[in-house]
């Protein structure tokens, strides 16, 4: 490929020992797991030189280790050794996983979508990722939670802040909007609504707020992060900028983990990469623009959130207008007060 890539998304496993309602890969206990053939060429493409981020995922990936060891030893012998991170949900962690995390300095993301029985219903054995949660806390590990927001959660989100403030080594907190793939598709859950998602993540930013100022570190929200950074060089959308790949476990290619297994989508193989420009139009939507914006020229850009779709604002600039008033500048964004 003639682009970089920056951001390597490796799918260990196409197995999971949950099914969450709506997982846009429709995951069950039945799969295929990475060859480390496949895994070689994966990591060649992102072997350039350059800074890159290799995120190991699945289905869960830690129902098989043996592919983690083989990514993080394979990612020593790199031209320029890559950030690597991992997002599981942490029902299997154990103390031998999780050094082995800590040895190789691997960044933690938990996937969690709300208090116990929110947790239940959405995604099954809310103790068990509660139990990978203390464990971490004990070793003094750091981790950040990545959410899927659905119309079934929106409304309880600072309860989840509520839970992750009684962890000390919580790092971070990001929202995945719900994707309509997979098991994503029947409508259950269902997306949540704009007005949902101003009421729920106005409270969860404005609990967040008063969170950390009893915390020595912050808990992060990710996407008020970017907002605060829009215009400032950081993409929202590693795909939209070319620079991103997403790899099945079977070598095919994807603009990003959200687009994997859409064959529509599929940007040749470890073998036989399509070209990058072709990973840049995959991307594109149509629809108009949106005018008299208040976040004006600081919205994330590259985010699906800067597009009407049937004349409709995109769910994604719900999001962050919510937001918008707990950034540093919200002072000068017309039409925008802090509530």
């Amino acid at each position: 490929m003639s682009t970089a890539v920056r951001f390597l998304v490796l799918a260990l496993t196409s197995r999971c020992n949950l099914a969450c309602r709506y997982c846009y890969l429709a995951a069950t206990r039945q799969g295929m797991d990475m060859d480390e053939a496949v895994l070689a060429e994966a990591l060649a493409l992102a072997d350039h030189g350059k800074p890159c981020l290799v995120q190991i995922t699945g289905g869960e990936p830690t129902l098989v280790p043996e592919k983690i060891e083989q990514v993080l030893r394979r990612a020593r012998s790199m031209r320029m050794r890559p950030r690597l991170a991992i997002q599981t949900n942490a029902t299997l962690l154990t103390p031998e996983l999780v050094r082995l995390f800590q040895d190789h300095h691997v960044r933690i993301g938990v996937s969690l979508d709300g208090p116990p029985e929110i947790q239940d219903r959405l995604r099954g054995q809310a103790d068990a990722t509660l139990r990978g949660l203390v464990l971490l806390e004990k070793m003094g590990v750091d981790f950040r939670v990545t959410t899927v927001v659905t119309g079934e959660n929106v409304l309880v989100l600072d309860r989840l802040a509520l839970l992750l403030a009684g962890f000390a080594t919580c790092r971070g907190l990001g929202l995945d909007l719900l994707v309509a793939r997979g098991r994503g598709r029947a409508g259950d859950p269902q997306p949540a609504t704009p007005s949902g998602l101003q009421e729920g993540v106005t409270a969860l930013a404005g609990t967040l707020a008063r969170i950390n100022r009893c915390r020595n570190r912050p808990i992060r929200l990710r996407e008020l992060d970017l907002l605060t950074m829009a215009g400032k060089g950081r993409p929202f959308c590693h795909a939209a900028t070319g620079h991103s790949l997403a790899v099945h476990p079977d070598g095919r290619l994807f603009p990003c983990g959200q687009t994997m297994g859409g064959q529509a989508l599929a940007m040749g193989t470890v073998w036989k990469p399509a070209k990058a420009k072709s990973l840049l139009t995959t991307v594109q939507l149509t629809g108009r623009q949106c005018s008299a914006c208040a976040l004006e020229n600081r919205c994330p850009g590259d985010c699906p959130g800067r597009l009407r779709v049937n004349d409709e604002p995109h769910l994604a600039c719900a999001l962050y207008r919510a937001l918008a008033p707990f950034t540093p500048q919200h002072e000068r964004l017309p039409g925008v007060r802090r509530t």
